[in-house]
């Protein structure tokens, strides 16, 4: 007869591994255990995505992600303060997640939205307490996605005063941005019936709103989120912000080359000049901005590549920069940002502390108005940076 008993050392390393497993599921929380068997600290948010590392294909992965993310929402019951923790577990994440966690929210936050019954009056109860522009500003486009029909039926002034609501300068920002995202799918993905509406919502929200509009455009057209494909599609962003535009050039290039980037690199001034070739005006400028978005993720890089540019489409290019990257950073690192204006061609520094001066004002809630531009060296630059940062409830077109 065969002896099946098992050597006594390996019972005992068993029993240590079953005591060391029970330990770690009665914690029941994350970093709850030293022992988080490959999950590292945020177990909960760990174990929930990396369930969809066993898909391959495009469209599973993103239908996987897109139901652990919402389960994670739902199970927190406070999707304002669960959506800041998934975008910090995201940030450490990387990968394909942190890539398309905004586009995936969308989905998390209609569905989100149609599980607690949503109402417009109750949306800021809902929207993450946060200005991160990923996983949080996503699921905030997907519950107004959800609220659609209600915007709908709302005068312009009313839905304007749902967002005047919001806590931060950026969240008001992403609401009105949202609201493009909704008229979109309310009128089927054409254009200029959402610019329509997006236009009487008033001049300080008009082109923000295009932007999400913009922004769903280019969306459906890559067939995602549910959306139907435009009618007469055009793919190419010169006829696009030409024809369909409706007076929002800069909101219209910006989301074109951020959702659509050009295959080649932009890395260098004659490739920006070069993406932006035969166009002139406003759509020149615009193009340049877009083409520098693209160009790096990171801000410093980017103005760096801008400084290369010795004529005035360094005006253009600085609007790319991406300076709400920085607005979690300390405040030393957002004032190095900003003092890199001086290398900028000359004839553009002063718009360069006025833009970013209103950037980074968006991102810290108006304190870097006086904190930041008030650690300027000088006095033109100081007063450029304030005149700046006191437009930052202005229109801002080209931000994320």
């Amino acid at each position: 007869m065969i002896d099946m008993r098992l050597p006594s050392s390996i019972v005992a390393l068993l029993a240590a591994f079953a005591v060391a497993a029970s330990g770690a599921s009665a914690g029941g929380g994350a970093g709850d255990s030293d022992m988080a068997f490959g999950y590292g600290k945020n177990v909960r948010y760990a174990r929930a995505i990396k369930f969809c590392d066993i898909y391959r294909s495009d469209a599973a992965l993103r239908s996987c992600l897109s139901n652990q993310l919402f389960q994670l929402v739902r199970a927190s019951h406070d999707s304002a303060k669960e959506l800041p923790r998934i975008d910090a577990y995201v940030a450490t994440a990387g990968g394909f997640v942190q890539r398309n966690c905004h586009i995936l929210m969308h989905a998390v936050g209609r569905r989100y939205g149609a599980s607690v019954h949503l109402t417009v009056g109750r949306l800021l109860d809902y929207l993450p307490r946060t200005n991160n522009a990923n996983c949080s500003a996503g699921f905030g486009h997907g519950l107004l996605v959800y609220l659609a029909p209600q915007v709908g039926a709302m005068t312009p002034d009313a839905a304007a005063a749902a967002c005047d609501r919001a806590g931060t300068r950026y969240q008001r920002y992403s609401c009105v941005h949202g609201f493009g995202h909704a008229y979109m799918r309310l009128y089927a993905e054409q254009l200029p019936f959402a610019l329509h509406a997006c236009r009487l919502l008033g001049p300080d929200n008009a082109a923000d709103c295009a932007a999400g509009a913009f922004h769903d455009y280019w969306i459906a057209v890559s067939g995602l989120d549910r959306t139907r494909r435009p009618a007469n599609l055009i793919t190419s962003p010169r006829v696009l912000c030409a024809k369909e535009s409706g007076g929002f050039v800069r909101g219209c290039w910006y989301r074109a080359l951020l959702e659509h980037p050009p295959t080649q690199s932009l890395r260098s001034a004659a490739s920006i000049l070069g993406e932006c070739r035969g166009l002139d005006g406003i759509q020149r400028g615009a193009c340049v901005t877009a083409a520098a978005v693209v160009s790096d993720s990171d801000p410093f890089t980017q103005m760096e590549l801008c400084q290369t540019l010795r004529r005035m489409e360094a005006t253009d290019c600085v609007r790319g920069v991406r300076a709400p990257e920085l607005g979690q950073s300390p405040l030393p690192v957002q004032v190095k940002l900003i003092r890199s204006c001086a290398n900028v061609f000359h004839p553009a520094q002063a718009a360069c502390y006025r833009w970013l001066g209103t950037a980074l004002n968006v991102v810290t809630n108006g304190k870097f108005a006086d904190a930041g531009c008030g650690a300027l060296s000088y006095s033109a630059t100081r007063d450029a940076c304030k005149a700046g940062a006191d437009a930052y409830e202005g229109p801002l077109e080209t931000f994320s």
